[in-house]
């Protein structure tokens, strides 16, 4: 399992896969990475269990577990933690620049809810590559698009990459 750490806390986001190096040299503008997701409700709840940070109201009021907690909110079925869809994109950048790249920042806006079973495309879209200070820095604008054609997470990535 590979586990990211944001503050004091852990978080549990699926299994690391182990790349070859990219380079910086190796990315342009305008390169696209993606992967795809399908965010099961086996997936939600094994998230849920592996990160009790999450406030007790948030899952006793079922807007994670049940279609039923969730209509309570006017949602038409269970959705994900954001701090799990965030996650999940996050991986995606991981995974690019692993083993030895670094992620330096990372914003993202949660537009609508990802709600369970939702098939997603996790984008990476290279926007800007500097050297700065000897580093090699790409920026990256990074997306989950869901199979109706919406985007319910945006951001943005900061990623160093090995010059050599």
């Amino acid at each position: 399992m590979c586990w990211l750490q944001l503050g004091k806390h852990l978080w549990c986001i699926g299994r690391l896969k182990v790349n070859k190096q990219l380079l910086f040299a190796d990315v342009e503008l305008g390169q696209e990475f993606s992967d795809n997701y399908v965010a099961s409700s086996e997936k939600v709840q094994q998230f849920l269990d592996a990160n009790r940070t999450l406030e007790r109201t948030e899952i006793e009021d079922g807007r994670f577990t049940s279609k039923e907690g969730a209509s309570t909110l006017g949602l038409e079925k269970p959705i994900l933690p954001g701090v799990m869809s965030m996650s999940i994109i996050t991986k995606l950048v991981t995974d690019i620049i692993a083993p030895n790249g670094k992620l330096h920042k990372f914003d993202a806006s949660f537009r609508r809810p990802v709600f369970h079973n939702d098939s997603l495309k996790l984008s990476a879209l290279v926007v800007d590559t500097l050297i700065e200070d000897e580093k090699g820095i790409i920026k990256m604008d990074v997306a989950l698009e869901n199979d109706r054609g919406e985007k319910p997470l945006q951001g943005t990535a900061v990623v160093e990459l090995p010059i050599k």
